[in-house]
């Protein structure tokens, strides 16, 4: 089985993805770790949620959502043998014109913009459309 089924994605009859209730965007099941931006960037466009189903570095907007769901998400993700979200900062693929790149703590649910810079790394969890 592959594809969406309800609040969980299935590759091969394994879940990939999870969303809570009344998200449009799935999560991927476990961070990728902590990067810089441009790794985290990249990591997320070449992360394969199954087959050609490619990811994304999360918006600023589906982060703060992550975080108002992260109770129910980590439910999720716990019972479908997934990692919970972690408690630190996270990259967001909002930026603005002078070259900052908003991150979301996943601890307070609070945005904060941060210089692109090679040494600042963060936690990267994928997101995947809902389809």
């Amino acid at each position: 089985m592959n594809g969406a089924q309800g609040d969980l994605y299935y590759c091969n009859g394994a879940v990939v993805a999870v969303k809570a209730p009344g998200m449009n965007f799935y999560v991927a099941m476990k961070d990728l770790g902590t990067m810089n931006w441009s790794s985290a960037n990249s990591s997320c466009q070449n992360y394969s949620f199954c087959g050609n189903l490619k990811g994304s570095l999360p918006s600023r907007d589906q982060l703060v959502t992550m975080y108002n769901n992260k109770s129910s998400l980590n439910n999720l993700l716990s019972t479908s043998g997934g990692t919970n979200l972690s408690n630190g900062y996270y990259w967001s693929s909002t930026y603005d014109l002078d070259g900052t790149y908003c991150r979301v703590d996943m601890s307070a649910g609070g945005s904060y913009w941060f210089d692109y810079d090679d040494y600042d790394y963060f936690y990267v969890r994928p997101v995947l459309a809902s389809y």
